[in-house]
């Protein structure tokens, strides 16, 4: 029942690995989404000699251009490997503050056999921090576009999150061993589910799907057996 699809991707001159990892439904085991992990995120370069020049030459110039190629890449290859769908991609903070980015990912899904309904680009809690008209213009766009857009709070969830923003986003994923710890996280939670958002829980346990279904979190990623 538990899948995991690890696959090389190729990235200009270099082979970047995917992994996909399905997000269960924590009470009928179903997959109901897939996370693409990548061996490598877009901050990730050499900063000097041989290697900075070469990086120079083989990356991309802008997160926008980045993220495009992550959109590409991962979409044939979820074409190829697996039905399940949306493919939730993590964005780096860097790609909301550029203009191009829904533009330069709804060219890049129009190569793939994939609809941008089908891709849920991911974005940090901390992208919420920054000045309100321009984390909600970079979602917009995005939207205007066709993909779906999700909220990573598994490192940070107090960023503001108004009920238009609420509106704009998918699902949020969340922390499950922070529950008891951080009663704002709880809140959070609560909000999210409250407005039709989909909430994703890491290191929940199998044998807690109901209690955790009772706060509104439905799914889990990595859900742990009993030990």
């Amino acid at each position: 029942m538990r899948q995991f699809f690890d696959t090389p991707l190729a990235s200009h001159s270099t082979t970047v690995r995917t992994r996909f990892v399905p997000v269960m439904h924590l009470t009928s085991g179903e997959s109901v989404t897939l996370f693409a992990e990548s061996e490598k995120r877009f901050e990730e370069r050499a900063v000097f000699g041989r290697a900075a020049r070469a990086a120079e030459r083989s990356e991309p110039a802008s997160p926008s251009q980045w993220l495009a190629g992550q959109v590409e890449r991962i979409a044939n290859d979820a074409h190829n490997r697996t039905d399940v769908r949306p493919v939730i991609i993590p964005a780096p903070l860097a790609t909301l503050l550029d203009d191009d980015t829904a533009l330069a990912c709804d060219a890049a899904i129009r190569r793939t056999r994939l609809c941008p309904q089908e891709i849920c680009i991911e974005i940090m809690d901390a992208a919420l921090a920054l000045p309100s008209k321009d984390a909600q213009a970079g979602i917009e766009a995005l939207r205007r576009v066709g993909f779906r857009v999700s909220l990573d709070a598994t490192r940070s969830w107090q960023a503001p999150l108004s009920k238009a923003l609420r509106l704009l986003l998918d699902s949020i994923r969340i922390d499950a061993s922070l529950l008891e710890l951080e009663p704002e996280l709880e809140k959070r939670v609560e909000t999210a589910s409250a407005c039709g958002m989909s909430v994703i829980a890491e290191k929940a346990n199998w044998r807690d799907g109901d209690y955790l279904a009772s706060m509104g979190i439905e799914y889990g990623m990595r859900p742990r057996a009993d030990g």
